[in-house]
């Protein structure tokens, strides 16, 4: 159990230290998720650049990364859920929804792990 809580304590660690809250200098950058085989794109009402693996689009779930409209500033991730396993059971707790957002990449529902003011 111990080995366990340390494992992903190093974890967290090192995700906050690699993706961090928001870009400083030398933080992440929507360029570099593109330089690295990222599509990224502007979405949502606030045209914020979003980040994903191509790849992905199809699976059960998909990871994004969410930049300022100019890219510089990381503003957290959200995970977009296939409309057909989500089944309305699943609250959004960290952007204060209690319904995942129907405005995400068409056949995906959308929970952002940041505050977007979308409540």
């Amino acid at each position: 159990m111990t080995k366990k809580i340390i494992t992903t304590a190093i974890l967290l660690f090192a995700a906050t230290y690699l993706f961090g809250s928001n870009a400083t200098a030398g933080g992440l950058t929507s360029s570099q998720l593109e330089s690295a085989g990222y599509a990224c794109f502007p979405a949502g009402p606030n045209s914020w650049i979003h980040c994903l693996l191509e790849r992905k689009l199809g699976q059960r779930s998909i990871p994004v990364k969410v930049f300022s409209v100019d890219g510089s500033e990381f503003l957290g991730t959200e995970q977009l859920l296939r409309g057909d396993i989500y089944r309305g059971q699943q609250p959004c707790p960290q952007d204060g929804l209690d319904i995942w957002d129907p405005l995400a990449v068409p056949g995906y529902l959308a929970c952002h792990h940041f505050d977007t003011g979308h409540h």
